[in-house]
């Protein structure tokens, strides 16, 4: 775990917090839908999960995911499309939907650790109110964590880069991906694949009517608003 005063250390010094920005795409026309902010930095931002359960540990995830959240904002919102960020539960209620929340917004909600259900779904309302949208993060093999989100009612939800990899010749993912898919399908969410690094992968999420994807294959993360490699029907 890491120290407290490293974790304070970002929290008083945002400007060392670097956002790079990764096109997602939609997979069926091969035209932008806009872009996820990517937390980049040196020493103890260079692994941001550990440094985000690190801060859960000490109480300070909420004063971080703001830190955070705002220096993803800092720039200009790209010229086409949704900007989506990495929200925790714990950010989500502390920042003021008031005055960040706008219909290019897409919040994707991560979870470290956070149990009041009830007051995450007001301030998901609060959101939502002032014209964002919501995907859940990192939807992995545990198809259970999918269905927990039932209540949330996501608009996206974020398929992780472990049932995308290999999906084009590993049976079991792509049987887990069907699975999730018929899941988000009921819950009226659309998907978004991680981590998509090869034409056979692309092809396998096309062919299982996956809607939306990023990935290096598809165009990998840059200070600003880097090209899209994708093209309908093919790379």
């Amino acid at each position: 775990m890491l120290k407290k005063s490293d974790i304070e250390a970002v929290i008083k010094n945002p400007g060392r917090i670097r956002v790079y920005y990764q096109p997602v795409v939609n997979l069926t026309s091969g035209r932008l839908w806009g872009y996820e902010a990517l937390l980049r930095g040196e020493g103890v931002l260079a692994k941001p999960g550990r440094l985000f359960k690190s801060a859960a540990a000490w109480g300070l995830l909420g004063e971080l995911d703001t830190a955070c959240f705002l220096a993803a904002l800092a720039g200009s919102y790209p010229p086409e499309g949704y900007l989506s960020v990495n929200v925790t539960a714990a950010g989500l209620v502390d920042i003021d939907a008031g005055a960040y929340a706008n219909p290019r917004l897409v919040i994707e909600l991560t979870e470290y650790g956070y149990r009041d259900i009830q007051q995450l779904t007001g301030a998901l309302s609060a959101w939502r109110g002032n014209g964002a949208r919501i995907a859940i993060d990192d939807v992995g093999p545990d198809i259970g964590q999918l269905r927990a989100a039932l209540h949330l009612r996501p608009d996206f939800v974020k398929i992780d880069r472990s049932l995308v990899r290999g999906c084009d010749c590993h049976v079991s993912n792509r049987l887990l991906l069907a699975q999730a898919l018929e899941v988000c399908r009921y819950l009226g969410a659309e998907v978004i694949a991680e981590g998509i690094e090869k034409p056979g992968e692309l092809k396998a999420l096309r062919d299982l009517g996956v809607e939306y994807g990023q990935g290096y294959l598809l165009g990998k993360p840059q200070p600003g608003w880097g090209k899209v490699c994708v093209m309908a029907g093919g790379v």
